[in-house]
Formats: structure tokens, sequence, C-alpha cells
């Protein structure tokens, strides 16, 4: 099967962020290269990059900014081309891989796309893969991989499965991971060569999911065990196994009860939904035999018996951006409908409001609406209070934030700003001057962006400046 590899740096962690680079390469079945498609695309108004996140991707704000020549909307369009084009060549359908991309890149990707009119499925003809559950897979069942792994890790107590640390293991990377999407994909594309060769695992067709030959078993009481790779390297086993048992299920999804939580705690925070499409699930066919854990086993299915699939996700609450899929198939339609006639008298046919705010952010985000119009201001006015003062919810409800550390809600200005300072000292002492560079060109841009000429003086310390008038801060 011919497949697309991908990866994506952004300006946050979250998919109300922005794309910021970008790359495509489309490969034959020995994975060799058919076509590629790069490119820089051009910060919004909209966006204020994360401090963090630019150091991860080492991107210098300014000079970026002065680089990129495409807006948000036309690298989308030319990402959902390419895609379309490979996939006519291909003649059907094709693999789509990132590494890590169940969790970030597809739905940053798809979040993209879809605020800029473009319909990310693509008839179901883009496969979705993510080429660190191969990795997983490949850690579990072969001795070679894991002990090239366990090597590279000696005299570490934690396991590290990162794209960075696998290059090195394999011999595929000298010295630091770029963070750079060309150069990642490049990377990716000879991990999966090297698993393909020498574990037997075939990231283009593998499928995570082993919990789909179990689904019949739902409601049963029967139990089996999750395996997944032990990253606490000081317990001595390589593989953590979980006791689980099935509490309802489709033909895309279960509800799986984890036993060992049940035991101490048996509350519904003890289920986990693990979806087809996005988790890996590593799971022995065979059954336990084990009369406590069947005992236990019994005792949830009794206790959550009223708990199923339809009922088991709160609603969401959280903004369009954070939980695109809410936009749905009916509703998607009218939207892009719409962006092509660029006729908004079309979202009238739309049965929710998502669509609607997704068209006026797209509008505000355009660089056709000027900022010196009193309108305009005003209308990013508004949305810089609510997004960057903290108010605009990305759990998809307030009880099912991320962890104890995260409130659930988009990081305020001030917050970034002192986050921003808090890395740049840490630069500053440990002489890291490439940091420091980063850092004050983020700086650079906050402080003459769009964001802040609106609403700097309610959203920043005083001890920054606001209105689009800052103060010096000097290294010492």
């Amino acid at each position: 099967m011919r497949a697309v590899f991908y990866d994506l740096e952004t300006s946050d962690k979250n998919p109300i962020g922005q794309i910021i680079n970008y790359c495509f390469i489309f490969v034959d079945d020995r994975l060799d290269t058919i076509d590629e498609l790069s490119g820089l695309v051009k910060l919004s108004r909209l966006q204020l990059p994360d401090s963090g996140a630019i150091l991860a991707n080492r991107t210098d704000v300014v000079k970026h900014q002065k680089e990129a020549h495409d807006h948000e909307e036309e690298a989308m369009r030319k990402i959902a081309t390419f895609l379309e084009s490979c996939i006519a060549r291909s003649g059907g359908a094709i693999s789509f891989l990132g590494y890590n991309s169940s969790r970030f890149d597809l739905n940053y990707l798809r979040t993209s796309l879809i605020r800029n009119g473009f319909n990310p499925y693509f008839n179901n003809q883009l496969l979705p893969h993510d080429l660190l559950q191969s990795v997983q897979k490949a850690y579990l069942s072969s001795d070679k991989f894991r002990e090239l792994i366990l090597k590279s890790r000696d005299g570490e107590k934690r396991l590290s499965l990162s794209l960075e640390t696998v290059g090195h293991a394999l011999g595929l990377l000298d010295g630091a991971q770029a963070h750079e999407s060309r150069e990642d994909v490049v990377l990716t594309i000879r991990v999966a060569e090297w698993l393909r060769r020498e574990c037997g695992i075939d990231p283009v067709v593998h499928e995570p999911y082993e919990g789909l030959q179990l689904h019949s078993t739902a409601r049963s009481g029967s139990v089996y065990f999750l395996e997944q790779p032990e990253y606490d390297l000081d317990v001595g086993d390589f593989c953590a196994r979980t006791p689980v048992t099935l509490l309802d299920a489709n033909h895309k999804a279960g509800l799986w009860v984890d036993l060992e939580r049940y035991a101490s705690k048996q509350s519904p925070e003890c289920i986990m939904w693990r979806s087809a499409a996005k988790h890996p699930f590593f799971v022995p066919p065979r059954a336990s035999n084990d009369p406590d854990l069947q005992r236990l086993a019994r005792a949830a299915m009794t206790q959550f018996k009223a708990i199923t699939l339809k009922n088991f996700f709160k609603p969401s609450t959280c903004d369009v951006e954070a939980d695109i899929y809410r936009l749905d198939f009916d509703n998607l339609a009218v939207y892009i409908n719409a962006i092509k006639a660029n006729d908004k008298k079309l979202l009238e046919q739309c049965t929710k409001p998502e669509a609607k705010i997704l068209w006026a952010r797209r509008m505000l985000a355009s660089p056709r609406a000027k900022i010196e119009d009193p309108k305009t201001a005003e209308t990013l006015k508004k949305y810089a209070l609510y997004r960057y003062g903290g108010k605009l919810q990305l759990a998809r409800s307030v009880s099912e934030k991320e962890d104890d550390k995260d409130s659930g809600f988009h990081t305020s200005l001030s917050e970034m700003v002192q986050q921003l300072m808090r890395s740049r000292e840490a630069a500053v002492l440990t002489r890291n001057e490439e940091d420091q560079r980063l850092l004050d060109s983020l700086e650079s841009y906050i402080r003459s962006s769009d964001i802040v000429k609106v609403a700097g003086n309610e959203l920043l310390p005083h001890w920054f400046g606001g209105g689009g008038v800052g103060l010096t801060i000097t290294h010492k």
C-alpha cells in the first residue's frame, strides 16, 4: 500500500493554535519517495505562540514571519490538494502516518483544514496510522529492538520511545533531533523501514488496537491482560500487564474496566474508552482464569451495567476549536459550501452555532481584515479577552481536564509572558544563547502583535507594558 508520511510543527500544544511548518512525503510500497510537499505558514493575528512550543520546535518567530509567504488558508489548500492527488494517483485508499500523530498531529491537521473550509476526511481514503504505536509493539515483541532501546537508556530511570530516542538507538540519527518537519518525516520513514525489515512489523498497515477481536465478549466478565511498555526501568520487567474486562463495544471502540484501579476504587474513573482509530491496545486473546479477577469483573459489570458507549461521555462544552468533531458531517458540508461560495447566508442552514463561530474567526484572522478598522479592532479585542484572558475552555468538560495542573482553560497572556520570562531567566543562567535569542524574538513578536495593540492594557502585567508599548527587559 502506498502511504503519506507527515509531520507538523505548531505554535501551541492545543489545536486552537496554528501549524507553522509542515511536510508530507508520498511513498510507494517500498517506501521510496514519489512526491512531497513542504512549507511555512505565516501566523495569523489571532495566534500568540507558546514559549514551550517555540523552544521545542526552535522557531525564530520574527524571522519565520518574514520567510513564510502562505497564510493558513492558502497552506491548507495546498495540503488538501496534495493529499487528494496522492489518493488519485494511487487509485484508492492510502495510509497516512506520523509519529505520535494519533494524539497530536491528526487532530491539529483536521482542525486547521476544517476552519479553512476543507473536508479532512477525504472520503475515508486517507487511513490514519501512528508509527509510535508500531514502535510500542516492537518494544513488546522484538528482543532485538528492545535490547537496542534499553542499551541507549543505560543508567536512566525512565524509558523513552520518542522519535529522537528511537532514531539514536537504531543508529538512524546523529546528534539532536531537528524538530523541523521535513527532517523528522525522513527519520520517521527510516524507522518504518527498520521495523519492516528487522521486526516484521509494517507500520503502513499495522493495526494496533487488538481489542477488536474481543469485542464479542462485552459484558461477559471475561478478564484479559492489557500489555504496555513499562516506562519505569527500575521495575525490572519490560512489560506492564493490567487486568481488564470489556464493558461495552461497537465496531469502532470499547469501554474497558481497569480491574487494578477498580480493586482500590469502585468508581467510573476505572473505565477507559479506547478507539480502534486512535489507541494502541495490545492484548493476548486468551482469557485469565484467576478467580479473584473474575469476581472483580463480575462486580464491575453489575455496578456499571447502566454505562454504555452512548452515555459514557458528558456533553462537550469546550470551545469548538478544541473539539472540532462537534461540527458534524451535515453542518461541516454547509460550512464548506458557504466558504466556497463566499456566502455567509448559507450558514443559516446550519443546525448548530459552531460553523458561524468558525466563520467569524476565519474572517478576523484574514489579512484582508484591517486592524485600523474600528469594527475589526473591537471584534479582535473581544476575542483577545476571551482567549488570552483565560476564558476559553479547552477541556471537553471542566471535569475532564488533562491533569491536576491543567485548569482546562487556555493560558492567559499574563501567564504566557511570565512563563516566557522564566524560560529566559533559565537560559541566561545556563548561558544558552540560542534559547535566549528565540525567546527574545518571541517577546518582540508578542509586543508588536495586533492582540497587544487592541487589548494589551487589559491582558498584560504592568511591568511588561501594554497597548503595543513595552518595557525593555535587560538580561542579567
